[in-house]
């Protein structure tokens, strides 16, 4: 059975590139692609829309920023659903967890925040190229999404980076909006394991799940472009509530 062309040519005047943003926006937002629907090739698409590639290159990469389609190397391009239950994103992507969830429609926030000091373990000493024993400064918080637990986000920095003084109001939602915007820092890649883990009592009662609850544990290093390590991330989150895909290819 022979698939129903859904996209048609652009004949109005303006700059192509807005023109085929504008008409592929509508075509997600009423649903004529469904979520999780894979998009035709670039070079079928461009030709369905007789637009050349690289306007509509340009038109995808801001409905992929806005969180209407994920490009997933080698492997193609897919619709998001934009109001899932169960939120997923790739983790070949460093991006933060406010702009994930916006991106499929929901509303990010942060709660129960506190900051200390505490002395690098050996390992976080390693880690953050530090000695074992220099001081590091903590952030924990709950992330939400729809004001529902979502994530336990446990951070350090060395305290030559974040002051163990410094206010909460000023840490915010996005911690790699603030490094930039307060530390004037711009992060370009991180190391990332992902571990399984079972929620304690503790964490059971802070994340409102069942004590036992399995878990995904993402520990993560954070770096300048000239491989300088800035902070270690350590997130829990439920399997059932937040995932990550990886894309493999050879």
């Amino acid at each position: 059975m022979q698939q129903k062309t859904i996209v048609s040519p652009i004949k109005s005047a303006g700059l192509l590139s807005d023109q085929v943003y504008a008409y592929l926006k509508e075509l997600f937002e009423t649903e004529q692609f469904s979520p999780g629907q894979k998009l035709p090739s670039e070079t079928k698409l461009a030709e369905s829309l007789n637009v050349s590639r690289i306007s509509l290159r340009e038109a995808l990469q801001r409905l992929e920023l806005e969180g209407y389609i994920e490009r997933k190397r080698g492997v193609g391009t897919f619709v998001i659903d934009r109001h899932p239950s169960h939120a997923e994103a790739g983790i070949e992507k460093l991006i933060s967890i406010s702009e994930v969830l916006h991106s499929r429609g929901h509303e990010p926030g942060t709660r129960e925040i506190e900051i200390f000091s505490e002395p690098a373990s050996e390992e976080l000493a390693r880690a953050l190229r530090m000695e074992a024993g220099d001081p590091l400064t903590v952030v924990n918080r709950i992330r939400t999404s729809d004001g529902k637990p979502l994530i336990w986000d446990s951070s350090r920095f060395p305290s030559a980076y974040l002051p163990p003084t410094t206010p909460i109001d000023q840490i915010g939602g996005s911690l790699f909006a603030f490094v930039e915007a307060n530390l004037g820092l711009s992060i370009s890649h991180a190391v990332s394991r992902l571990l399984p883990a079972q929620a304690s009592a503790e964490f059971a009662q802070k994340m409102d799940i069942p004590e036992g609850t399995l878990m995904i544990k993402l520990v993560q290093v954070h770096y300048l472009r000239d491989d300088t390590p800035v902070w270690q991330s350590t997130l829990h989150f439920p399997e059932s509530d937040f995932s990550w895909y990886i894309v493999r290819t050879r």
